[in-house]
């Protein structure tokens, strides 16, 4: 009788043996399957925002980028391979890993160089600015990462925008590290896309199908636009009191069809509130707290720029250029429907600030028709509620779990970044223990020279090529590189 139970029980044991095995081996595929997603997803969002990245130097700074450049570079990055940096750096890729591990956990020294940079006019701090968000932080695609560029923000607002004589004035310069930073940040957070789509994607599609005129409410632009034949067949004769009143009453016109479209969008930012970003409501927070502290800004000019921040930085943005921000696809937006979109941004600019001493003059008869607090009420929400002190975490990660072990760069911005540092511990703007600490980092690092390269080449430049990291997770503090053939995109590992 107990011959028999015992050959069951080894049946049993033996099936069960098996099938734990067989668990084993799937759940093993299925890590292998999601790495390789993931490292799918790092190349991806990468060659992304170096797209992105060139479209804007595209748009916005096209006397010193032209199209034929832009096309080329944009090539470049489709057609990037990725390859191990220790293809090209060898043995010395662990030192450059350990180094970008140790910079990428402190964010506090991160901020401090990139004060220190600009305070030293260094020639390659804004391609050092696009390298940390891009590669040291992997473009915030993973959580940790996230909390680490809110940290970097953060040390941003006390040590450059606190420091500063007229924080607000460079605030809206719109160039320095924490406008640069914010700017790369919201536009690649997925609750912020959900948030401007919820809130302007209705009232921008009200205007593409309501407006057929450039809404001017300057007098002398709306005539501008008219030629002398057509001015006196719509105004009557130059010069007369009929003339002036005809030019009088399609300023006005212009100004109440403004104002029905302002008063819009402000519903619609009343309305989606509730899914404002957690993230970026944590970072206006802390710049309000901190810049409130500052005994030489006047009252209310922490106020203010924490509105400069929200609708300069991230929603009048989006209102001008929805197409890319994903908040309308199939809609064509003509001349005048672009021209009439700034209009509306520059009035919600004007509304928010209407209480500042630079505001427009012109603007004052429509901004005496809204709600003086309808904006200050939306920042209240924004900056209201408790306190907390570290950055909040996604409330839904789809990458929980996953640790982040390579960095995707070209080998030009390695070696930028590099000697940046190197630059900014030689100077004399940084505090002593700041100081020491990058010297440590440094210590081990080989001396190097950048190659001659241009602006491209550094805010993201000349596609280098990666490969993930394949470091046992065991090995803490080791940062892996990945690089590109034609620019070297190093893949370094770091754990």
């Amino acid at each position: 009788m107990v011959k028999p139970d015992i050959h069951t029980l080894a049946h049993h044991l033996k099936q069960e043996r098996l099938y734990v095995a067989s668990e084993k081996q799937l759940i093993q595929r299925l890590n292998n399957e999601v790495l390789k997603t993931a490292e799918k997803l790092y190349r991806t969002a990468w060659i992304a925002k170096q797209q992105r990245i060139n479209l804007d130097r595209l748009i916005l700074t096209s006397a010193e980028a032209s199209p034929a450049e832009c096309c080329q570079h944009a090539k470049v990055l489709e057609d990037t391979q990725f390859v191990d940096g220790y293809k090209t750096l060898g043995f010395q890729e662990s030192i450059y890993g350990e180094f970008l591990s140790h910079l990428r956990e402190n964010p506090r020294l991160v901020a401090s160089c990139l004060v220190a940079g600009e305070r030293l006019n260094h020639e390659h701090t804004q391609g050092v600015i696009y390298a940390v968000f891009t590669s040291l932080y992997g473009n915030c695609i993973m959580q940790e990462d996230e909390s680490y560029l809110l940290q970097v923000l953060r040390y941003l607002v006390e040590f450059e925008l606190k420091e500063n004589d007229n924080p607000r004035r460079l605030l809206r310069r719109g160039t320095c590290a924490f406008s640069i930073l914010f700017k790369l940040f919201s536009e690649g957070l997925y609750s912020a896309k959900l948030f401007l789509t919820a809130t302007l994607h209705e009232p921008i599609m009200q205007l593409l199908v309501e407006d057929e005129d450039h809404l001017e409410t300057d007098p002398g632009k709306l005539i501008e636009r008219f030629t002398p034949a057509q001015q006196e067949r719509l105004f009557g004769e130059k010069g007369t009191d009929e003339y002036r009143r005809k030019v009088q009453a399609a300023v006005e016109a212009n100004e109440a069809k403004l104002v029905a479209l302002v008063n819009s969008f402000i519903g619609c930012l009343k309305q989606n509130t509730y899914c404002f970003p957690q993230s970026l409501r944590w970072i206006v927070f802390q710049m309000y707290k901190t810049l409130a502290r500052v005994e030489r800004l006047e009252v209310g000019e922490a106020r203010t720029m924490c509105t400069d921040l929200l609708l300069t930085c991230f929603i009048c943005p989006a209102i001008v250029n929805p197409e890319q921000y994903g908040i309308i696809s199939d809609a064509p937006i003509n001349e005048v429907a672009r021209f009439n979109l700034m209009q509306v941004g520059q009035l919600l600019q004007q509304l928010a600030m209407s209480d500042a001493d630079d505001g427009d003059p012109r603007r004052k008869s429509s901004l005496l028709k809204f709600d003086k607090m309808c904006v200050a009420a939306f920042l209240d929400v924004v900056i209201g509620g408790r306190a907390v002190e570290t950055p909040p975490m996604t409330s839904m990660n789809l990458l929980e779990g996953l640790t982040r072990t390579v960095v995707y760069m070209t080998h030009n911005q390695l070696l930028a970044l590099v000697d940046f540092v190197r630059s900014v511990t030689a100077g004399d703007q940084l505090r002593e223990e700041d100081h020491l600490a990058l010297e440590t980092l440094l210590a081990n690092i080989p001396q190097s020279r950048t190659k001659k390269s241009n602006s491209l080449e550094l805010t993201p430049s000349n596609t280098p090529q990666l490969s993930p990291v394949t470091t046992p997770a065991n090995k803490k503090n080791r940062l892996p590189i990945a690089m590109h053939s034609s620019g070297l995109l190093l893949t370094v590992n770091y754990c």
